[in-house]
């Protein structure tokens, strides 16, 4: 089974892949999470928004490289989950996937958890807002991708039932 996980930045697709890798381990199947920020171009092959690594545009990641370990987990792990911004940007990944997940958060929760993440430093306004500009183009699901709120904690038990 592969999962293709989707939102924007700070919305918890890292905590609910990690939660859906640890459930399936836990019905003692294989089942690895394969993180998009793993996948990114060399630095100095991105574009750049004014003095900034623009990280927040599909040009940034590198796809054949993610698409090809896609195939090399489905053929080694029961399950493998795929969770980025861009895990809908990609037309060949997404013919992969047999279910997808979109995290929904509002801008004011992204605003309040990206203030609060130091992984970047203090980041300007101007940026902040420019990483949920970009989100909003590069970032949006397929119609048939089941939403989930990344406002508060994921229920595992209420989620899984969909992927049976």
């Amino acid at each position: 089974m592969i999962i293709g996980i989707g939102g924007c930045s700070r919305s918890g697709k890292t905590t609910l892949a990690e939660a859906l890798v640890w459930h399936y381990r836990n019905l003692n199947q294989t089942a690895i999470a394969l993180h998009q920020d793993d996948f990114v171009r060399r630095v100095a092959d991105i574009p750049r928004v004014a003095d900034r690594t623009d990280w927040e545009t599909p040009a940034s990641l590198d796809f054949d490289k993610l698409s090809q370990t896609v195939g090399f987990c489905a053929q080694h792990f029961d399950v493998v989950v795929v969770e980025g911004l861009f895990a809908f940007a990609n037309a060949p990944l997404l013919e992969w996937y047999q279910h997808t997940f979109f995290v929904e958060i509002s801008e004011t929760t992204f605003k309040k958890r990206r203030a609060a993440e130091q992984r970047w430093g203090v980041e300007p306004d101007w940026f902040v807002q420019y990483v949920w500009d970009s989100f909003l183009k590069y970032g949006q699901p397929p119609a048939f991708t089941a939403r989930l709120s990344g406002e508060n904690p994921f229920e595992i038990a209420t989620i899984a039932p969909i992927l049976t």
